[in-house]
């Protein structure tokens, strides 16, 4: 049976993705300042936003579809695929918000992730009624599995690291083509044969003009979410100022000038606390008590004079929250308490500092910030 597709319709479910993608990896990312019932929600959220993205993108991909026969769907299997797509959404996105994302839950998320993709579009495709037959190539859906499967796990990584606005973006574009390239390798997977006799359908169907009506709004849907998400309140755009003035770049071998305090810097407010985990319990830390900081991945190690703890917070956050007059962050993945210096050694361009407490432990000091801790040193 001759198949082809609406080139417009293609693009517009490659950027339904896309756009669906941002909306709820950018909540994610916003998730880690958050705990429970509102963390939660937001998880819901996120997980709807790129359930129904992948559920639309699919959809809008088969309107794209044009065949000599009229196609229409069962309503029932229809409803499923969306819910298998927002179920399974979530189980990924809340493998790598909560705790440190090992590669073991990463690959866990991206499975759950992509074989969501995966499991929401043959059940979408099972839901189809037409006077045809559908076979499908053994591997090209495996390859279509596997593309699913591997973006995701791609995207998901990209998403759990300490990130800027552009890196989100990239997460969501990756996200965005594991939906579209395991859609269309899987109908490249598909060989529509007829039949030749008419096929009565006794359950409730969609035909296409309602479905383009559904997926039209379910877009308007991803679209509102994609401008919610991206809108700053007040406590957001005064943490941008914050960060666009005071933070860095801190890579080996960056420059940075030396800075006085009041210019590379700002106070903690009174009575703010840290959030730290403590054996499966959120406790909250004074800033006082924290003698360095350690970058894991999107979030942070506190450690204090006697032990460590595990917090949802990045590193340009905490920098962001610490005094900068006892704080310094000397290298992109550690900061630290300027009074428990012990010693400054130089090696060769580097630098490293010895802390008084934590069993005398070395933290690195980046070229770029050797001459700045030397000049706060030796004030």
């Amino acid at each position: 049976m001759l198949v082809q597709y609406d080139p417009a319709l293609i693009a517009l479910s490659l950027a339904v993705a896309i756009i669906g993608s941002y909306a709820g990896l950018h909540m994610v990312e916003r998730m880690v300042l958050l705990s429970g019932a509102v963390r939660k929600s937001i998880l819901a959220a996120s997980a709807i936003a790129i359930g129904v993205s992948i559920w639309s993108m699919h959809f809008i991909g088969m309107l794209a579809l044009q065949l000599p026969v009229s196609i229409n769907y069962d309503i029932l299997t229809t409803l499923i695929s969306a819910l298998v797509s927002i179920l399974m959404t979530g189980v990924g996105l809340a493998l790598i918000s909560y705790g440190r994302v090992t590669p073991l839950k990463l690959a866990a998320a991206g499975i759950a992730m992509g074989g969501g993709i995966s499991t929401m579009h043959y059940v979408g495709m099972s839901a189809v009624r037409a006077n045809c037959t559908i076979a499908y190539t053994p591997w090209l859906v495996i390859a279509s599995v596997v593309i699913g499967v591997g973006a995701s796990t791609l995207a998901l990584y990209l998403a759990s690291r300490d990130k800027k606005r552009w890196q989100v973006v990239c997460a969501a574009v990756v996200m965005g083509l594991a939906m579209a390239g395991m859609h269309y390798v899987a109908m490249g997977a598909a060989t529509f044969v007829p039949v030749g006799f008419l096929l009565s359908v006794a359950e409730p169907i969609l035909d296409p003009s309602t479905l383009a009506i559904i997926v039209a709004l379910t877009t308007f849907f991803i679209l509102g979410f994609a401008i919610l998400s991206v809108l700053p309140d007040g406590e957001n755009l005064k943490a941008a100022g914050q960060h666009a003035t005071n933070t860095q770049s801190l890579e080996d071998g960056a420059e940075m000038p030396a800075l006085s305090g009041q210019e590379f810097g700002h106070s903690m407010s009174a009575g703010v606390k840290i959030p730290v985990d403590s054996n499966n319990k959120t406790v909250f830390l004074e800033a006082d008590v924290v003698v360095a900081v350690q970058a894991d991945g999107r979030y942070t190690q506190i450690f204090t004079t006697e032990q460590s703890f595990f917090c949802a917070f990045s590193i340009s956050e905490l920098e962001s929250l610490l005094d900068s007059e006892k704080f310094l962050r000397v290298h992109r993945s550690h900061i630290v308490k300027l009074e428990a210096i012990e010693s400054f050694e130089r090696q060769n361009e580097k630098g490293a500092v010895m802390l008084r407490s934590m069993a005398h432990r070395v933290v690195p000091v980046s070229r770029g910030n050797v001459p700045l801790l030397q000049a706060v040193l030796t004030n």
